[in-house]
């Protein structure tokens, strides 16, 4: 059988290890009517004047809908549910007229076609779910899902106090509160259909959306740079494709209608803007301020004719009018009199980066309604948690998660409103009230061992190092730090060399106390001013290379870099330059913190250095590492990043990632890095990847290559489990294939397991009190090693289970969604007389997965998904910031270089096989 027909492996079982749990699942049974039909319609909407070319919005479309079941189908409102866009579900058969509807929506006229598109048949389908196989008839299929979700979700759409933000997620505007910095939370639930276990369910999962403020641009910004300091990225990133209503115009008349000017931000005023143009745009750094953008500005921008905003330039080739360059500030001074209160601020690009158009974030507000992308402001996104926590109970309150989910569930539904028009009653369908009781297990945490056989106390998936020194650790020959600094503040001298010479001792006693044989650094440290924290200047990134050079020549062991902030900018140009252009071990610290350094943190960025350095942290004991203590299994993880946030432009290639073990005892995961077409989610170099790991596992184990390879595969959705199989599964095999081929060895047996991390699936338990940290809390999260493989949440289809590895420090905790797809390692198979199958396959790769869960090196508690994934995903990230800079360097006169073919990746060799990305 060929890999282009393999099919994904068979439940073998299920586990049975653990101590026994009850959990809830944030599953409700859906039951429904023995006789229910649903009749299907295609919506058409259009404008009823012919000669009218306007494009409907989806929100228009909604309203007309809403008009049409008011008026035209009164009478059938009660038995109508639609998605407010293309489809209509009726209990009833509809009147179809030979012509289409005429509906009136604020003095426009609009007609409304409705096809049929058939009939979905639920009888046969009912005795199926209830069990009796007598009556094979059709099977559930994805219009019967589709069709319950339009029901679903009809009540939410249509409802004034609720906003749907995307498919099947409804949020509740009376939840509204402000998290600051010009942002604002909603809360809601994501609703779904499923089919799971022979019954349908309806999944609820709570869903906090982080969205701007009804409010002037120039506030928002305000804010922002308030709270997380001036990086002027992060500024590009918050409001990029951001809609605003320009202030400083009238209305514009269109259609015969006034409407109000929009615009939507593209980025900041950024040199090389305007590149095309005879006259470009003046721009000396990216986010500069009104007073230092300035545009060439001909005669007939001196009124107010000109338009929407600044002309920036001609592409005319005859010389314009000796008017010359003029200042933003200067320019909506004379013409439009007014005075930008906030000169320094960035200025805003509403155009495009090959012909801008720029204005002050003054004279735009920002449209209401608009979501922030989830990769913004982490520290708003840790506060939303805060804030779901609290609502949640987990802290201060008696009502627990299950409680309220059931609670918002109801009102979303409209159970507790039964008379907004058609609700699931009137579809003669019912959802439960309370949630699916499901069993779990509960694994023991593994344990420990550090240097000389000392065991860690592994509590709650956490412990400590006190008293602890690393199991392995490489001797330091000599080292050195960079210090970086802005201008005013002063380094080198006076008291902050003195407060950095007690830094830097207090961080070498503290990393011989953990057992890393440190010397002295070579005095004194390398300083080096720049201009501020994001580099926005090239003769800063000139300092900094030339500084990185000397280093180079000096062989230093490792670098500790001190950073004035934690700027994204900085710390992306450090790290290409390290990584790729000289090959510097390093470690990024923030000065602040550094200075003033406790244990915890000292701490951390030692677990850090360490690993960067060959060493190992901590160590597992054989038992609980199974088949992979033999020394014959590597374990790799495998992840895929796209330029869909940050810094990159929508164009720019996508970036893949794989992480190998080269040990038994999972210590050291070097990787390997490469582009790919953007938006391209299988892995297109796949076999180039794991010919590099498998030639590093070569140099670490004396030539030999591993006889097993477990895979864990992040960032696939259950669409593209076929595509791994048939895409994916045939590269790793011709790597196999060649390199074992030329050596004359059995190609080895490989288990693919899915990794998921973004699903709606959440496990609790009834509430419980106890004391952490001191404090009493109550919560309803399951404890950390929970499996289950039971329940509405598991798949008929294929082989999984959900594991929970970790203890939440707050929130709802989300466990880790494991897939099976391919097994050949833990199963026994008759052709293969050399593999060593488990008696409980699911009890093997279950206990193995969670126990790997414990030797994440970056910190000292269990991580939420298994390393292998978990360090792929942190490889993905740091090749962007390669990417971004790549991608900088190669900008100029043609544009940015987006072809994965001519963007390159490649480590320098002094960092290849580290784990460089920690």
């Amino acid at each position: 059988m060929t890999d282009n027909y393999v099919r994904p492996s068979k439940r073998p079982g299920y586990g049975t290890l653990g101590r026994p749990i009850n959990l809830y699942a944030n599953y409700f049974q859906l039951n429904f009517q023995p006789n229910l039909q649903l009749h299907r319609y295609e919506v058409r909407v259009s404008r009823s004047d012919p000669d009218a070319v306007v494009i409907l919005s989806r929100q228009l479309v909604t309203q007309v809908i809403l008009q049409l079941l008011k008026t035209e189908l009164v009478q059938f409102q009660e038995s109508i549910a639609s998605d407010g866009y293309q489809n209509l579900i009726s209990s009833r058969s509809l009147p179809c007229c030979d012509g289409p509807y005429n509906v009136v929506y604020q003095h426009d006229s609009y007609q409304v076609i409705l096809l049929p598109a058939g009939i979905l048949q639920f009888p046969q389908i009912y005795q199926g779910l209830k069990g009796d196989i007598r009556d094979q008839g059709p099977p559930l299929t994805e219009a019967h899902i589709h069709a319950l979700n339009i029901i679903l979700g009809h009540q939410p759409k249509f409802s004034p106090h609720i906003r749907s933000a995307g498919t099947g997620t409804y949020l509740n505007l009376d939840s509204r509160m402000s998290l600051g910095a010009g942002l604002h939370i909603l809360r809601g639930l994501f609703i779904v259909a499923r089919e799971a276990q022979g019954r349908l369910f309806v999944n609820a999962a709570p869903k906090i959306a982080i969205c701007y403020d009804d409010c002037p641009l120039d506030k928002i910004i305000l804010m922002h740079m308030r709270q997380n300091g001036p990086d002027m990225n992060k500024v590009v990133a918050l409001l990029r494709n951001l809609r605003v209503q320009l202030t400083h115009l009238g209305m514009r008349k269109r259609a015969g209608k006034f409407a109000p000017r929009l615009k939507t931000v593209i980025g900041l005023a950024a040199p090389g803007d305007g590149y095309s143009l005879v006259y470009p745009p003046k721009v000396p750094c990216l986010g500069a301020g009104a007073k230092e953008v300035q545009f060439f500005r001909e005669s007939r921008s001196q009124g107010h004719e000109l338009g929407d905003v600044a002309v920036l330039g001609s592409r005319k080739r005859k010389r314009p009018t000796p008017e010359g360059y003029i200042t933003i500030f200067e320019y909506f001074r004379s013409v439009y009199n007014i005075t930008v209160s906030d000169p320094w601020l960035p200025v805003v690009n509403v155009g495009t980066p090959s012909n801008p158009s720029y204005l002050p974030a003054q004279v735009c507000r920002v449209l209401p309604g608009q979501s922030v992308a989830a990769f913004i402001a982490a520290s708003q996104s840790r506060q939303g948690a805060r804030i779901d926590t609290s609502r949640r109970g987990t802290r201060s309150t008696a009502v627990s998660q299950i409680t309220s989910i059931e609670t918002e569930l109801s009102d979303i539904l409209g159970m507790a409103h039964p008379d907004r028009g058609a609700d699931l009653t009137s579809f003669g369908i019912t959802v439960a009230p309370s949630m699916a009781r499901v069993s779990g297990r509960v694994l023991d945490s593994p344990a420990l061992e550090y240097r000389q056989g000392q065991r860690a106390s592994v509590r709650a998936g956490g412990w400590n190092l006190r008293g602890m020194k690393f199991a392995g650790s490489t001797s330091v020959s000599q080292w050195t730090y960079l210090w970086l600094s802005t201008p005013g503040r002063s380094h080198g001298i006076g008291p902050e060399k003195a407060l950095m010479e007690v830094a830097i001792r207090k961080f070498r006693t503290h990393l011989k106390s953990l057992g890393l044989n440190i010397p002295e650094p070579s005095w004194p440290g390398i300083y080096v001013s720049v201009t501020d924290s994001a580099l926005r200047r090239e003769s800063d990134a000139d300092k900094l290379a030339h500084a990185l050079a000397a280093i180079v020549e000096s062989s230093m062991s490792f670098l500790l870099i001190i950073l004035p902030q934690a700027a994204e900018g900085l710390y992306s140009r450090i790290k290409f330059l390290c990584d790729v252009q000289f090959g510097i071990r390093n470690v990024c610290v923030v000065a602040d913190k550094f200075l003033r350094s406790n244990e915890q943190f000292l701490s951390n960025v030692a677990l850090k250095l360490n690993l960067k350095l060959g060493g190992i942290n901590q160590k597992l004991f054989a038992r609980s590492l199974d088949i992979i203590s033999d020394g014959k299994t590597m374990v790799v993880g495998v992840d895929v990043t796209h330029p869909n946030s940050g810094n990159l432009p929508a164009r720019a290639p996508s970036v893949a990632a794989m992480v190998a073990s080269v040990d038994r005892y999972l210590a050291q995961w070097p990787a390997e890095i490469c582009t790919q077409p953007a938006r391209q989610e299988l892995v297109t170099q796949l076999g180039v990847l794991l010919t590099s790991r498998l030639n590093a596992w070569q140099r670490r184990n004396h030539g030999k290559l591993p006889e097993n390879i477990l895979l864990y595969r992040d960032g696939v959705s259950d669409t593209q489990y076929g595509s791994v199989l048939s895409v994916e599964l045939p590269q790793l095999r011709k790597a196999c294939r060649d390199l074992y081929g030329s050596l004359s060895l059995n190609e080895p047996r490989i288990t693919i397991v899915i990794v998921g991390k973004r699903h709606h699936t959440r496990f609790f338990t009834p509430t419980r009190t106890g004391q952490r940290n001191g404090r009493s809390f109550q919560d309803t999260n399951p404890p950390n090693g929970t499996i289950v493989d039971h329940g509405p949440a598991i798949s008929s289809r294929v082989w999984d289970f959900y594991l929970q590895s970790h203890t939440a420090s707050r929130g709802t905790a989300r466990p880790a969604h494991y897939v099976v797809l391919l097994d050949e390692i833990f199963q026994s198979y008759p052709n293969d007389l050399q593999a060593r199958g488990s008696p409980n396959p699911a009890n093997a790769i279950q206990a193995l997965t969670h126990n790997i869960c414990y030797v994440s090196g970056r910190a000292t508690r269990a991580s939420s998904i298994c390393p292998p994934v978990f360090y792929a995903d942190l490889a993905c990230f740091r090749a962007r910031f390669y990417v971004e800079e790549l991608l900088r360097r190669s900008s100029g006169d043609a544009g940015y270089v987006f072809s994965p073919d001519q963007l390159q990746l490649t480590l320098h060799e002094n960092v290849k096989d580290t784990m460089f990305y920690i």
